[in-house]
């Protein structure tokens, strides 16, 4: 493991989404020979890759879950994106739900399936270079365009739920301008700031602290301003719906305690830390959808 002052036994090895240990001894070869002959090239190569997700492909089970939906593709500037609707009873309130990173829509099935028992409608979408939206590279911004894009064709909703570096982008939405007919936000599995992911992955690549610079240099260039400036903190403090803030306290990408430092910000908000889940697995537990799909039926009663 590598921080701005290289490699450090004291830290243990951070989980990368996608990224296997043998993928992970190959990407850090990779990188001592181009940091070799370019630290330059080297710091071109992460930053590009640091903005393409490894394909995590749609499995028979989920593809067919997805057949239940109506399917809602999208030309946009971002390209094509793929929705899905899953309609309610008439009236029914809308909800929104926003993936993570390599991730894709039917892995939110379950959540799905309990927002529509409570008689709500459901529409979720494939982010950019994501399931079956088209692309290869993928950032905040991109996100936030996806999440614009179908807010603007399947909107409004008057709830929302988002998962990992969709809850970070969605709090970025949400800040820069809450649509009026939202009443409630569910926040899952957020880290505090996209400087946490911008060293996961610097540190998993094991970037010596000249490419490192580099590559900061380059995040800089390209979106104005550093990594940690993208704070979930800072983002939450400026909301003022009703939010819940979920968290498995065995999180093996996001520490626990990204959402204990971010739950002080809330105005109106409940934290919930379920102690024996991991990242996605809140997505998946029966508990702990439940109090999900009950925070947000209660608060989007007609």
């Amino acid at each position: 493991m590598t921080s701005a002052t290289g490699r450090s036994r004291a830290k243990p090895e951070r989980t990368i989404p996608g990224l296997s240990a043998a993928l992970r001894g190959r990407m850090r070869w990779l990188f001592r020979l181009v940091s070799a002959v370019s630290p330059a090239l080297a710091a071109r190569l992460a930053l590009r890759l640091f903005l393409t997700p490894i394909a995590r492909p749609i499995e028979a089970e989920e593809a067919a879950f997805l057949a239940t939906a109506r399917s809602l593709p999208l030309d946009t500037p971002l390209g094509r994106l793929q929705a899905y609707e899953w309609p309610g009873p008439a009236g029914a309130s809308a909800v929104l739900l926003v993936h993570g990173w390599i991730s894709h829509a039917a892995r939110m099935a379950e959540l799905i399936l309990a927002l529509r028992a409570r008689g709500l409608r459901v529409v979720a979408f494939d982010a950019p270079a994501h399931g079956r939206s088209s692309g290869t590279q993928a950032d905040l911004p991109a996100f936030r365009q996806a999440i614009d894009a179908v807010t603007a064709s399947c909107g409004p909703f008057h709830g929302v739920v988002a998962h990992s570096f969709g809850a970070l982008t969605t709090a970025a939405w949400l800040a820069e301008h809450s649509p009026a007919e939202l009443r409630a936000v569910v926040l899952v599995g957020m880290m505090n700031n996209v400087g946490y992911v911008f060293e996961s992955f610097s540190q998993a690549m094991a970037l010596n602290p000249d490419v490192l610079a580099r590559f900061r240099a380059r995040f800089r260039a390209r979106y104005g301003g550093d990594p940690e400036s993208y704070s979930a903190e800072r983002l939450v403090a400026q909301l003022r719906l009703p939010i819940l803030l979920v968290h498995g306290g065995i999180d093996e990408l996001v520490p626990a305690g990204h959402a204990d430092e971010i739950s002080r910000q809330l105005h109106d908000g409940r934290l919930l830390i379920v102690g024996h889940l991991g990242h996605s697995a809140p997505l998946r537990d029966p508990d702990t959808i439940a109090q999900i799909a009950d925070f947000l039926a209660t608060r989007l009663e007609p």
